[in-house]
């Protein structure tokens, strides 16, 4: 066997601050490159992380080259390092406060410098400017797509590193309780494919009554398509095996929902609207998949378990108000059929119609149906007379042995989706549907600001029990009957004002 002897280990000798080895015929050792072993993506180990970016400048080769230089002579290496530091003014001043975010590293560094951002303080403007309030995923997104952040880690890294920060400075300041309590939350509720997005999108998000006034928070769509390291899409899967993924998916649902209801908590804008809710999980969707056999009895009483609690223990689930936008199963059929979301595929008329039944007993009182009583929700008689004409018969108080305790006589606003509008050419309909939302969030406004106006004229405001026959149209207790096109129509409360105050 062969025996290493020293004959064969070569004499080492420190140079400078360098390890390197001596051979015959070498050159002068403070002329050699350090072995790879000492080198970090082209750049010297123990140099500080400063300098070591100043050094890298990013990418490999421009990091091998600014090396050469240095290694061709005492000279080259101040000019390299003169020229980078007045092409990035302070850069260095805030570059080390950025390496002690984390994800933040020499690459990420010169991307960061290079977009502007010379320190921690213009991050955070960033974030108070553009993402407060928001989903952490925007800014994800934005250091991803607009800074070029690789590695999704590294920017989830940054964003809640800046995230905390900021909270961190709010604390002890009035600024988010004020926020806090004078913010209100709408949820925007309706069938598949009603033209939620839509409105969210054309009419909140492009109107002068509107885009100054309003965050929108869409439904969480994307993470149903996307759970865990395997990009498992859980909407896909409960479309296809409905029996076997409703109870996972409605839980997950839940989940996502007080997720995105805690990361747009702190927005500054008066009014968030939220894109569906956990009330439309519970009141619409979780009794269709019950009723359709494919939760079980023993799911349901689970779901319901922690269902209560948690809501009671979160009210920033509980919404100011419903905007629930209304159009026929068949519209909505249509609509969803030009779309063609992949997963929808399977979704029958049936089952919108199954939906359009539940948003109806929930969110349009005048339609509730019921054990043989309709219970008859009005806005008080004293409030009635601020109202703008746009919206005054299209409000109504949600309230039933139904409905979950927590959103009893919270106010909703229905508005018409029924016909397919033009957004880009039809303007004035665009505004009008601004200005109804404007309308409900001022009115939704005052009774918060004086809820002690709510038991003024008390007895005038009080619902009162309708009966409702098998056949025909309404029947009051000991009075006349109601013409059955007042109870299909929305101008049903007006006409029911006119015989409860006779």
């Amino acid at each position: 066997m062969h025996r290493l002897t020293t004959a064969h280990v070569p004499a080492l000798r420190l140079v400078g601050p360098l390890l390197l080895a001596a051979r015959p015929g070498a050159a002068n050792p403070s002329r050699l490159r350090p072995p790879p072993w000492m080198r970090r993506g082209g750049v010297r180990r123990g140099l500080c992380s400063v300098d070591a970016a100043r050094l890298e400048g990013g990418d490999k080769s421009d990091g091998e080259d600014g090396e050469k230089r240095v290694a061709g002579g005492g000279g080259s290496r101040p000019a390299v390092l003169d020229r980078r530091q007045r092409s990035r003014g302070d850069a260095a001043v805030g570059s080390g406060e950025l390496l002690a975010i984390p994800g933040v590293g020499p690459r990420n560094l010169r991307k960061l410098v290079d977009k502007g951002f010379d320190g921690v303080a213009q991050l955070k403007k960033l974030y108070r400017d553009k993402f407060f309030g928001k989903s952490n995923e925007k800014m994800v997104e934005f250091l991803q797509n607009s800074v070029g952040i690789i590695h999704k880690n590294h920017a989830e890294s940054i964003t809640s590193f800046i995230k905390e920060s900021v909270d961190e400075e709010l604390k002890g300041t009035d600024t988010p309780n004020l926020s806090k309590n004078k913010r209100l939350t709408f949820c925007v509720e309706g069938n598949i494919s009603v033209g939620k997005t839509t409105f969210l999108q054309r009419i909140a998000n492009e109107t002068i009554e509107l885009r100054d006034l309003v965050e929108i928070v869409p439904e969480p769509i994307a993470k149903w398509q996307d759970v865990g390291p395997d990009h498992f899409n859980i909407l896909d899967a409960f479309y296809a095996e409905p029996q076997r993924y409703a109870y996972t998916f409605q839980n997950y649902v839940f989940v996502t929902r007080v997720m995105q209801e805690k990361e747009s908590s702190s927005g500054i804008k008066p009014l968030r609207l939220m894109e569906r809710s956990v009330f439309s999980d519970r009141m619409v969707f979780v009794r269709a998949v019950h009723e359709a056999n494919w939760m079980n009895e023993m799911e349901i009483s689970i779901y319901d378990s922690w269902f209560d609690p948690v809501v009671s223990s979160l009210p920033g689930l509980i919404p100011d108000g419903f905007i629930y936008l209304r159009a026929s199963p068949d519209t909505c059929h249509k609509r969803m059929m030009v779309r063609k979301r992949s997963e929808e595929g399977g979704v029958t008329l049936d089952y919108l119609r199954g939906l359009h039944e539940k948003h109806e007993s929930w969110l349009l009182p005048s339609k509730g149906q019921g054990s043989g009583v309709l219970s008859v929700s009005q806005v008080p008689l004293h409030m009635e007379a601020s109202l703008p004409p746009d919206i005054r018969d299209r409000i109504f108080y949600l309230e039933g042995d139904h409905m979950h305790s927590s959103i009893q006589k919270v106010p909703a606003l229905v508005l018409d989706c029924e016909h397919d509008i033009d957004f880009n050419k039809d303007i004035e309909a665009k505004r009008q549907y601004a200005r109804q939302v404007a309308e409900f969030f001022e009115f939704v406004k005052k009774k918060k600001e004086d809820p002690s106006a709510e038991s003024i004229d008390s007895d005038k405001s009080t619902n009162k029990q309708i009966m409702l026959p098998h056949r025909g149209g309404l029947w009051l207790p000991e009075g006349s009957p109601l013409p059955e096109s007042a109870l299909n129509s929305l101008d049903f409360r007006r006409a029911m004002s006119s015989f409860l105050s006779a």
